[in-house]
């Protein structure tokens, strides 16, 4: 596959995706190559729900509106599971390499890293409504006001899709831009060892930057916060002010978070697959990890007050219920 090699030597700063909440509703798989979550076996954690197998590599994750989707990195599909009953949809073909989610304008924007584009897929009817040609090796994608925001690793650029017309624009951000986010009118990125940058989404120009210790990777946010992976920390960003205000210890290679049950989740992509922890609101400075019981958990994402958690070297999706978790 046209890059992995290079892309998986990358992985202790990769992983992509958007963490959408929703609420609840939609069903998700009717009809199509339906799958059965697994039921956990009596060793797993009691905070582990449900195990279901959705593909190849997945690699991003994504809860909006009662469903959630999955990008399978090893086979080029998109596919919906029904939260309820565990079933899998009828696969959906993407570009190369699918995984970071966004959604947006009644579609999931999907990045497709493998063929340097981006696959609109309508969230209603599961049909590809157009495919955009990005910058160089797409890695997340989120969606704000009234655009996809696609980062380029590979040229340091950040492409926006206007979800109207569809005319994409590029921004030069310098770096490698990985993780992307959005929070008071801004879109954050992380761009590796030259920081962090924020980009004006109705101007679409860099509007603030901030130096960091170490590379700048993936991100997590709520209507508050920015939370960027600095190295093997997590560090908090006030976007009012563009200024971190916290930085908390996690695993080795932190990889794209989510926010649920008010706390900050991190899968850690080490030999260990732990799931680092911490509250939002708080001075914690060393996060709590307990066991993914996944080989990578590469990506994380909420619904209803669940945790989904991706197996990039598997084929599995994990429900975990937080609330077991303390």
């Amino acid at each position: 596959m046209r890059r992995s090699v290079v892309w998986l030597a990358f992985l202790p700063v990769l992983a992509a995706c958007g963490a959408g909440s929703a609420d609840s509703g939609g069903d998700s798989a009717d009809g199509g190559s339906a799958s059965t979550a697994a039921p956990t076996s009596s060793a797993a954690p009691s905070y582990v729900a449900a195990r279901v197998s959705t593909g190849h590599k997945p690699c991003g994750i994504l809860g909006v509106d009662g469903t959630v989707w999955v990008s399978n990195y090893g086979d080029d599909t998109l596919v919906t599971l029904n939260p309820a009953t565990g079933q899998v949809g009828d696969p959906v073909r993407t570009g190369g390499a699918p995984c970071g989610l966004a959604a947006g304008a009644g579609s999931i924007w999907v990045e497709d890293y493998g063929s340097d584009q981006v696959t609109r897929v309508s969230a209603s009817d599961k049909t590809v409504e157009a495919t955009y040609e990005v910058g160089d090796q797409p890695y997340d994608v989120t969606f704000a006001d009234g655009a996809a925001w696609v980062t380029n690793y590979g040229d340091g650029t950040v492409s926006r899709i206007d979800a109207r017309s569809g005319k994409v624009t590029s921004v030069e951000t310098g770096g490698t831009p990985t993780g992307i986010a959005p929070a008071d009118g801004q879109v954050w990125v992380g761009l590796g060892a030259q920081g962090i940058a924020a980009i004006d989404t109705r101007t679409a120009e860099v509007s603030d930057t901030i130096d960091t210790s170490g590379a700048a990777g993936w991100t997590a946010y709520d209507d508050d916060h920015v939370w960027v992976n600095v190295d093997a920390t997590v560090v908090q960003v006030d976007p009012s002010t563009a200024t971190i205000t916290r930085t908390v210890a996690v695993g080795d290679r932190p990889e794209d978070g989510t926010v649920v049950d008010g706390r900050v989740w991190v899968g850690d992509g080490g030999a260990g697959g732990d799931l680092f922890w911490f509250p939002v609101d708080g001075d914690d400075t060393q996060a709590q990890s307990v066991p993914s019981t996944t080989q990578n958990p590469f990506v994380a994402a909420e619904l209803d007050g669940q945790l989904w958690v991706v197996d990039f070297i598997g084929t599995d999706v994990v429900r975990i219920d937080p609330a077991q978790i303390s």
